[in-house]
């Protein structure tokens, strides 16, 4: 691995990326959201991560708390301060890719934990498709729909996670703005017509 000369061992050099990554980016990650980071740079082998974060969650350097999206990681004091006097350990362009990736990917992986979207087979046939809108401590919008086949289970899905910012707002537009009774405004337009002839 590049840059491993700067640290003690393999499992230290691990320990500082993930807590400078957590730290860059600033917000709360799942454990699959830094799997997902590391694998797809190449930085830590998926078996060692999980270690790591075991290891760091452990000696209080991470916390995990429960949210409405499930298990959320975060830097403790202790871990923001560990990383404080150790990120010079980690080369200045792996931070510097680190840095890039946080900036690029940070909207996204916030959206990831306001909006999820699973899909199940039921039992007596038919696929469950459930949705989501969540701040950090709550569930704000919960949908459950049955829908005929995994085709439509998927499409739902894949539609959630696309435009599930303007479905929410849409939904609630819907649901509590004031808007015109449509049968009375037809009922008006008709009259109108008769009253012409």
């Amino acid at each position: 691995m590049p840059g491993s000369g700067y640290f003690y061992d393999e499992t230290n050099r691990n320990k500082l990326i993930v807590l400078y990554f957590i730290k860059s980016l600033n917000i709360e990650m799942t454990r699959s959201q830094i799997a997902d980071f590391s694998v797809a740079h190449d930085l830590i082998p998926y078996f060692d991560l999980q270690t790591t974060v075991g290891e760091l969650e452990e000696s209080g350097l991470l916390a995990c708390v429960p949210k409405a999206f499930g298990q959320a990681f975060m830097l403790t004091p202790q871990g923001r301060d560990i990383i404080e006097m150790f990120q010079e350990r980690i080369p200045q362009s792996q931070r510097d890719t680190l840095d890039r990736y946080a900036d690029e990917c940070r909207e996204q992986l916030r959206l990831d934990t306001q909006y999820s979207a699973t899909g199940r087979e039921l039992y007596k046939g038919g696929y469950g498709v459930t949705l989501k809108a969540m701040d950090s401590s709550r569930t704000l919008l919960g949908i459950e729909i049955m829908l005929p086949d995994s085709k439509s289970a998927n499409k739902a899905i894949a539609r959630w996670r696309a435009s599930s910012a303007d479905i929410y707002r849409y939904l609630v537009k819907v649901l509590v703005e004031d808007v015109p009774d449509v049968k009375k405004e037809n009922k008006g337009e008709t009259e109108a017509t008769h009253e012409e002839k």
